[in-house]
Order: structure tokens, then C-alpha cells, then sequence
């Protein structure tokens, strides 16, 4: 069976730990150092902005040391710290996307091949592997609006013990605090998620469900108001009081490959709840459909794409918003360690009264086209 676009992309992601240089292998411990450089050249409104631009930036770039010591009675102890360019120096940001190093992961934790692996830290959670689509910068599906994929203070649990299947479970504590130690108003309080997923001869199905809690209080939220024709868009700021909020989800998809065509599905729904607000309390509910393809053209080179549909259901400017999106790309590898790529999205946010009218100036484009170059090491 031919090499899927998924293999593919995350060989390529993996290549840093696949091609690594081993700087220490001895008496049962192991550490590895590798990277990646990433660059784009694109052409990009910046998320609904009113006119687009060119410019080349950092896409990713990051330095990484993984460590794995083996214990008794098949056990193991492991460690990873990833660094990337946050794109900030001083007290300003960088253009290019470069600027200062940053911590991304750095988590500890024991596994064991037959009872599964436990993490501690900053790292990916169930949710970012609760899709089939692929992407190398412009991904238009948003689980983060859904569960979160990651976070700075996550407990981990995964079982691998059984051939293309992965039962996995987190917990997320809260890391936004204030001087007093207390929760930031409005961020993340707790949250918990639960998943599986299985991918064996062609069959691809992952399922996972997840509740996030939030600090009562003041939440500042920020929006994007489109203008007039021919006028930028501007930005809203306003604040609201919760005592309670919380948002249950659910992400899902399938799909399934032959012949190095994989064909998916990918799904979510959410439903947030705001109660004993000053206003009258209301539910948010939004939900995402997304069909896609990928296909393995030659052993170096394949195509991709996929199709978004989503709807937001709310008692804010607009009480329906209705977003349709596509991403469509070409890669092509020029050495195991060296990847190209062409890739473009598309996105229109449209948003409906009331009485289900389309309001004309609500409408933001989201649109963005590059070229781009990842280099392992």
C-alpha cells in the first residue's frame, strides 16, 4: 500500500527525531538533538484585514532534545524540550516571525510499552490528532474552538498497546494567573478530554469528547468589524460579566484510504454556557463539517485539500455566522530532510440577523497563498 499524504507529512514532522543526532547512547539511555527550519514567501490579508501583502516569515522554525532512559521490568523515563521563535524582541515583535526563542513543549514522564505512557507539562493534548485533514500552514480547521490542542500545564495519559489503536485521556490546569496567584478572568480554569483513535488497513476513525471550564468573571472580547466597500476593516472591544462558563465538545472524524488516495471527514460541535450574566443568559453553539482529500501523485510528491462549513449560533452583533473555507496544496520532497511547498486558503465569515437576512457589511475575506520550505536536522 503506496505512502499516504498523512505518512508523509508527519515523517516529515517526525523527521527531526527520526534523523536526529544521537549526542548520548549509553547503558540504556538515550538523547537526541534535532530541528527544523521553516520559511514561507506568501501573500496574505492577515486574517481579514483590508487589503493583503507580501512578505517572508518564520513558519514554525524550532530546536528540540528528546531523552529516554530505560528502567527495570520494561519501564521508561522520558523528556522533551522544544524551543521556537515566538517572533518578539524587546518590547516590540518582528516582522519576520523570528525575534526571541520560546518554549513550546517541555514535559517529562514514564512510560511502558504495554500499559501505556503518562506525561507531565507543557504539551499537545487528545485533540490535536482528532482530525484527518493536512496542512502545512494555512489549516482553516480550528479545534481550539472546540477542545483545546494543547496547553502549559497538562497531564497525560495514552494507550498504545494494541496495533493502530491510541486511547488517550488529559487534564489541563489553569497557567494564566495575576499577582495574587488567582486565575486570570475569562481564561482556562480546568478542563478535561477523553479520545481514541484508530488507523489500521486504510480504516481511519477518531472520536473525542471534552469539557473546558473558564474563570467567572470579566472577559475582554475582541472582534473583527468589517467596513464599508473599500474600507478597512476596524476592531470592537467590549467586556462582558460571567459568573459561569464552560464549553462541552465533541470532534470527530473518518475517512479512509486506497490506492494512496485517502478520503475524510472531519466534524465537531461545542455548545458554551454562560450563566447569571447582566444581560440575559445565552448559549453559544457552533459546529464544523469538513470534507477532504489527500493523494500521493509519486513517491516525492502529492496534493491535498479539504472544504469547511461552520455555523455560529449566538446573541452577539450578529446571531448567526456561517463560515465557508478551502485549503488546497502541492508538496514536493527534494531530499528526506528537505520539503517544498505550495499552499492557499479561503475564507468567507458572513453574518445573519435575527430573522435570518444576510447583513451585506458583515462580510471579511480570509485569504492567504505561499511558498514554503521546511529543512530537518
Amino acid at each position: 500500500m503506496k505512502k499516504t499524504l498523512a505518512a508523509l507529512i508527519i515523517g516529515a514532522f517526525a523527521a527531526s527525531a527520526a534523523n536526529a543526532a544521537v549526542i548520548y547512547d549509553n547503558e540504556g539511555t538515550k538523547v537526541e538533538v534535532g530541528g527544523s527550519v521553516r520559511v514561507i514567501l506568501e501573500k496574505a490579508n492577515k486574517e481579514g484585514a483590508g487589503h493583503t501583502h507580501s512578505g517572508l516569515r518564520n513558519a514554525g522554525s524550532r530546536l528540540e532534545i528528546k531523552a529516554k532512559h530505560n528502567l527495570d521490568s520494561g519501564y521508561y523515563a522520558l523528556g522533551q524540550l522544544q524551543v521556537r521563535f515566538d517572533g518578539k524582541q524587546g518590547n516590540g515583535a518582528k516582522g519576520d516571525g523570528f525575534g526571541a526563542l520560546g518554549t513550546r513543549r517541555a514535559f517529562v514522564g514514564l512510560g511502558h510499552k504495554e500499559r501505556g505512557e503518562l506525561t507531565f507539562g507543557r504539551q499537545l493534548t487528545t485533540a490535536d490528532s482528532l482530525s484527518t485533514a493536512n496542512d502545512y500552514t494555512y489549516g482553516i480547521i480550528d479545534k481550539d474552538e472546540y477542545i483545546p490542542t494543547e496547553g502549559d500545564s497538562v497531564i497525560r495519559y495514552a494507550y498504545k498497546g494494541i496495533e493502530g489503536l491510541v486511547i488517550s485521556a488529559d487534564y489541563l490546569f489553569a497557567n494564566e494567573r495575576d499577582a495574587n496567584n488567582e486565575v486570570l478572568s475569562g481564561k482556562l480554569q480546568n478542563g478535561f478530554q477523553v479520545g481514541a483513535s484508530y488507523e489500521k488497513d486504510g480504516i481511519i476513525a477518531k472520536l473525542g469528547l471534552g469539557r473546558t471550564n473558564y474563570k467567572t468573571g470579566t472577559e475582554t472580547i475582541t472582534k473583527v468589524v468589517p467596513g464599508a466597500a473599500n474600507a478597512p476593516a476596524t476592531t470592537k472591544i467590549t467586556t462582558e460579566d460571567y459568573t459561569t462558563q464552560h464549553k462541552d465538545a465533541v470532534l470527530a472524524s473518518l475517512g479512509y484510504e486506497f490506492d494512496g488516495l485517502t478520503l475524510s471527514v472531519d466534524g465537531g460541535y461545542a455548545k458554551t454556557k454562560f450563566i447569571n450574566t447582566p444581560k440575559t443568559p445565552k448559549n453559544e453553539k457552533r459546529f464544523f463539517v469538513s470534507p477532504g482529500f489527500q493523494y500521493q501523485v509519486t513517491d516525492l510528491s502529492s496534493v491535498y485539500g479539504n472544504y469547511k462549513y461552520e455555523q455560529i449560533k449566538n446573541g452577539d452583533d450578529y446571531p448567526k455566522t456561517k463560515q465557508h473555507g478551502f485549503l488546497l496544496g502541492v508538496d514536493y520532497k527534494l531530499h528526506k530532510q528537505v520539503v517544498t511547498y505550495v499552499e492557499g486558503k479561503y475564507q468567507v465569515t458572513k453574518g445573519y440577523d435575527a430573522q435570518g437576512n444576510y447583513d451585506q457589511n458583515s462580510k471579511v475575506k480570509d485569504k492567504a497563498i505561499g511558498v514554503g520550505m521546511r529543512v530537518f536536522f
